[in-house]
């Protein structure tokens, strides 16, 4: 297994100090085990990535995002939380979509979730990892050794005659005309060719592992590389025998999407952990030579 060394925090805060005479802040809520975890570690002015938080808690706790998003120099947008019991314990992932605008390295913001527990409301804040901005231009240069380039004058198109334009016209219809016989000569291809019979999931899944491994990619060192193709080709045969759009779910939704529809031979704590070692080997850059 891949441990979650990219973004884990395991989070145990002492409540906050009430304000004279206001009231006094939840406590501090203890679940089982929290990981946050950011699709990249570098990331372009104002362009979104996905963050997400893990909570592992007892059933009889519920977690959920609190309130407005305050995590200047981000800015957040909540997709809401998604839970899973399984054996005595209950996951439950909080999903938000976050945009830097500063450039170099930047901690995200605690973010807060409101707790229920037994014995009554508690408070959680979970820290998050580093993430860098990055710009098109250097941050390192001085502005005064920028070069910018002055905007080219209007050019004027002089037409002496409409000669030009004839001949235009002419290469224009030629175009066109070869165009339609392209056109012609596809459907005609098209028309005399059966139709075949669609390849079965389990068929194209082998075929596909069976081109991959021939591709060898781990021997060349690119590892990574064939954790992300292993990753398409497991979540195309899922989203094919399952009937979901597979590569657009993130993990834990695609995992709860297969647990309310139980499909026979697909075993579902195997997807489960195979999708979470991939996407931290993708996301986390974890070793590749760890996914099971």
């Amino acid at each position: 297994m891949i441990g979650a060394a990219l973004l884990a925090a395991i989070v145990a805060l002492a409540p906050d100090r009430p304000e004279p005479g206001g009231p006094a802040p939840p406590p501090a809520a203890s679940p089982l085990s929290v990981l946050s975890r950011a699709e990249r570690t570098e990331a372009r002015l104002g362009e979104p990535f996905a963050y997400e938080i893990d909570i592992r808690h007892r059933p009889e706790e519920s977690y959920a995002l609190a309130g407005d998003l305050d995590l200047a120099p981000f800015r957040g947008t909540a997709r809401g939380c998604t839970r899973a019991e399984s054996k005595g314990e209950v996951r439950t992932t909080c999903g938000l979509s976050l945009a830097l605008f500063a450039l170099g390295p930047h901690d995200v913001p605690e973010v807060k979730l409101a707790a229920r527990t037994p014995a009554g409301e508690a408070a959680l804040l979970v820290p998050g990892p580093r993430v860098t901005g990055v710009g098109i231009i250097d941050p390192a240069v001085p502005p005064e050794r920028l070069s910018l380039r002055e905007p080219a004058p209007p050019v004027p198109l002089l037409v002496p005659s409409l000669r030009i334009l004839a001949w235009v016209g002419g290469l224009a219809g030629l175009v066109a005309a070869a165009l339609l016989v392209r056109r012609a000569l596809r459907a005609r291809v098209r028309a005399a060719s059966a139709p075949g019979v669609p390849e079965p999931a389990s068929a194209r899944l082998q075929r596909r592992l069976d081109a991959l491994e021939a591709m060898g990619l781990p021997a060349r060192g690119l590892g990574r590389e064939h954790v992300f193709e292993l990753s398409q080709i497991v979540r195309e045969w899922i989203g094919a025998v399952a009937g979901l759009n597979a590569l657009d779910l993130t993990t834990a939704e695609l995992v709860e999407r297969l647990r309310r529809v139980p499909h026979p031979g697909m075993d579902l704590e195997a997807v489960r952990r195979f999708c979470e070692e991939a996407d931290l080997v993708k996301y986390a850059r974890e070793p590749a030579d760890a996914v099971d």
